[in-house]
């Protein structure tokens, strides 16, 4: 499992996890990698956050968590559950799901590296298309109703 975030300036850190992700992992992942992503390009006090997964998923919805984004990063995009056709982290994970695929890995610290490797490779103004493109992705959700988008 991974974590990772961008910015429309390019790509924030990439967190390689192992076994699974409860709440506690979560936050201190947050804790450790949200703001520092987002001084890389000086937005620390200025970002939102939009998290990937808000599906119900205890990790994302456990009071613990929701405390901790509360004091830490009032500014939380929600939408509604199920509804990945609006998150773009969903269209970075399938740019690094295809270039890691290029890739012969013949094992995990393989895969790793070569994940790391393809995160870093992104280029800066990929984030920025994706950013850009969430007006257009809301009208579509929009006027799709309950109908999957192209995004």
């Amino acid at each position: 499992m991974v974590w990772g975030c961008f910015v429309a300036f390019g790509m924030g850190n990439l967190i390689l996890i192992e076994n699974n992700m409860g709440q506690f992992k979560y936050i201190n992942i947050l804790k450790e990698n949200l703001k520092i992503s987002a001084q890389k390009p000086g937005i620390q006090n200025t970002f939102k956050l939009y998290q990937e997964d808000q599906d119900n998923d205890t990790k994302h919805t456990a009071l613990n968590v929701r405390l901790w984004l509360l004091y830490n990063c009032p500014k939380v995009i929600k939408t509604p559950p199920y509804f990945s056709d609006l998150n773009p982290i969903k269209n970075v994970w399938h740019e690094l799901e295809k270039r890691t695929r290029k890739h012969d890995i013949s094992s995990k610290e393989q895969l790793k590296a070569i994940l790391t490797e393809e995160w870093n490779k992104i280029e800066h103004s990929y984030p920025k298309t994706l950013v850009e493109s969430l007006p257009k992705r809301i009208k579509s959700v929009i006027s799709a109703k309950v109908y999957p988008i192209k995004y």
